[in-house]
């Protein structure tokens, strides 16, 4: 019986968080390079699919975490860029809530709009602000993923929540940069990989 999961991240990625580490991103244009660069390297190194995700700390402007999308590598529909940025974050800082410390505020910057999924794994964890390069609809006609039910109003939901921190949303930050990436990854022919879309009929 399994009692742990393991998921590795591709080791170049390691490489570009140690190279960032002290370097203080004043601004959101600074931060969201930094998580396109790592889309763009997980394109070009074949490593996964064309997104990038970090965790800053808004007080130093310091980046605490990056992931990239490494479904298919990982085996694990769960390895959206997204969801291992907010988990290395919190495996980093000791909590599972990002909010626990008032004095404390975290961003996420995603190179994409999150999908379904990504969009429940940022409700609930703690984060305060979240930045956004490319739009869902720019992921689904360029690259063909599924993004899922996401609300229409999912920007507004987060922030005004009920008796939860709200979730300050800024969109459309380098969004060309972004789009570009995801058509790059559409050039290549890399694969397309919604659910059910590889299943062999019988």
């Amino acid at each position: 019986m399994l009692k742990s999961l393991r998921i590795e991240l591709p080791g170049w990625l390691d490489e570009m968080s140690s190279a960032s580490k002290g370097i203080l991103f004043e601004n959101d244009t600074d931060k969201m390079r930094l998580v396109i660069d790592a889309a763009m390297r997980n394109v070009d190194s074949g490593t996964g699919g064309p997104f990038g995700a970090g965790v800053f700390d808004e007080q130093t402007g310091q980046v605490i975490a990056l992931g990239v999308n490494s479904v298919v590598a990982q085996k694990t529909s769960i390895a959206h860029a997204e969801v291992l940025a907010i988990a290395l974050a919190q495996q980093r800082l000791g909590t599972f809530d990002l909010a626990n410390d008032p004095q404390k505020h975290f961003s996420l910057f995603c190179s994409a709009q999150p999908c379904i999924m990504c969009f429940g794994t940022t409700w609930w964890s703690g984060i305060s602000r979240l930045v956004t390069a490319a739009r869902g609809a720019d992921v689904e006609r360029i690259t063909g993923f599924d993004e899922g039910p996401v609300p229409e109003d999912w920007s507004a939901m987060l922030a005004d929540r009920r008796d939860l921190p709200h979730v300050e949303v800024v969109k459309d930050v380098l969004r060309e940069e972004a789009t570009g990436v995801l058509q790059k990854y559409a050039d290549l022919g890399h694969p397309v990989y919604n659910a059910g879309s590889t299943r062999q009929d019988s």
